[in-house]
């Protein structure tokens, strides 16, 4: 007896049908088949026939066994998708996967056809098509999603929602769209809308969406989102006060400390100077300050940055660290540089700083600016305006 006629002899019997290990023999005897015994196997077996139930196991690995048989030659996305929406035709599993590696290199109105396949699929090709629409929406999905988005009400559907749908439609359906993971998309696309208000004490709340987990950051970067207008000073208030609260929790041997100062050693800064810019919350709002168009605020950072930069680097007790550098260097240069910038903040946060900070001792050889070259200075000019500083002549 040839192996499919043992196959075909035997695959029905209820051992076979109740154990994956029992089948296993089966499963290895079509491996032994050749072309033509596997396509009269797939035709016994095809989906449809009274044997479909019991037999497609046996099926899907003769089409596997061909599969490797044949050289491998790409199929037309036309036909991939055909073969896609077929559900009868037994390539649902190989095409879905073949559509999606090959979809990034297809042209515009190909892509179209294979979201509009997917969302017209099972869930899990639904999900696939959302994150695709969620990074590049196509108008002429919206009725599709609306519907889908209507009937099941899916998560991921619901981002794309909150992302690219009208902001009444969006604000209308907040019942199903406000999680916490949603919010900060919720305030980016509704903080203009007149019914809506932005809950401070949920921009707090840590989800997968949030650009920063404090509130006052999470605004500026829903204000730089949305292009919303900001209030003058608004940004370098909120870059000052979380500067101070990083610098009171006095991190010992922190994350800075760690990843900045440790990398130069015991000879530092022969290339570049520590900055505030190290402090990762700086980092975020910088961005934002550069989406909101905040120049002025930007170069009045900048030269408050270079001013830290100089008055540590200047400093006696920087000079003594490093000519005689202990085993704690890097920590006692970590807390010069902490109560460096606790010094040069302005006095109007000062209030905020919760530790007792040193005096910094400033050896300054570079030539004084006079007030008449301090005058044509418009950064200088600016930064000194907008920190309150005073003017010494």
């Amino acid at each position: 007896m040839s192996a499919l006629d043992y196959i075909l002899a035997n695959y029905q019997q209820e051992k076979y049908q109740a154990s994956l290990a029992e089948r296993g023999v089966l499963r290895a005897l079509v491996h032994t088949l050749n072309k033509e015994e596997l396509l009269i196997l797939k035709k016994k077996l095809k989906r449809g026939s009274s044997k479909w139930s019991v037999g497609k196991g046996l099926y899907e690995e003769a089409i596997k066994v061909m599969d490797k048989m044949q050289p491998h030659r790409n199929e037309s996305i036309s036909a991939l998708l055909k073969s896609f929406t077929d559900k009868q035709s037994g390539k649902v599993t190989t095409t879905r996967k073949q559509l999606q590696d090959r979809f990034d290199k297809q042209e515009f109105q190909m892509q179209r056809k294979i979201i509009k396949a997917f969302l017209s699929s099972a869930k899990q090709d639904r999900m696939w098509a959302y994150n695709r629409l969620k990074r590049n929406w196509d108008n002429m999905f919206y009725k599709d999603v609306k519907t889908l988005w209507e009937q099941y009400h899916e998560e991921e559907c619901g981002q794309v929602v909150l992302r690219h749908f009208p902001m009444e439609y969006v604000y209308n359906n907040l019942f199903h769209l406000e999680t916490d993971e949603n919010y900060t998309w919720l305030c980016i696309r509704l903080i203009n809308h007149p019914k809506f208000t932005i809950d401070k004490e949920k921009l707090e709340l840590d989800g997968v969406f949030k650009f920063y987990g404090r509130s006052d950051v999470e605004l500026l970067y829903i204000k730089a989102k949305s292009n919303s207008i900001i209030k003058k000073g608004e940004a370098t208030r909120i870059m000052f006060e979380q500067i101070i609260d990083y610098l009171n929790l006095n991190p010992t041997l922190s994350s800075l400390l760690e990843k900045k100062f440790d990398k130069v050693g015991s000879t530092m800064y022969e290339d570049y100077y520590p900055t505030t810019k190290w402090l990762d919350v700086v980092s975020h709002i910088l961005w934002c300050m550069g989406e909101l168009s905040l120049t002025e605020e930007l170069v009045a950072y900048e030269e408050w940055d270079n001013m830290v930069q100089r008055k540590f680097i200047s400093s006696s007790d920087y000079d003594e660290l490093t000519a005689y550098p202990t085993k704690n260097f890097n920590e006692e240069c970590y807390i010069l540089f902490r109560n460096t910038i606790a010094k040069c903040i302005p006095d109007e946060y000062k209030h905020l700083i919760k530790f007792t900070y040193s005096s910094v001792d400033v050896v300054d050889n570079k030539p004084k600016m006079s007030v008449d070259e301090l005058g044509t200075n418009h950064a200088l000019s600016t930064f000194i305006e907008k920190l309150g500083l005073k003017v010494v002549e």
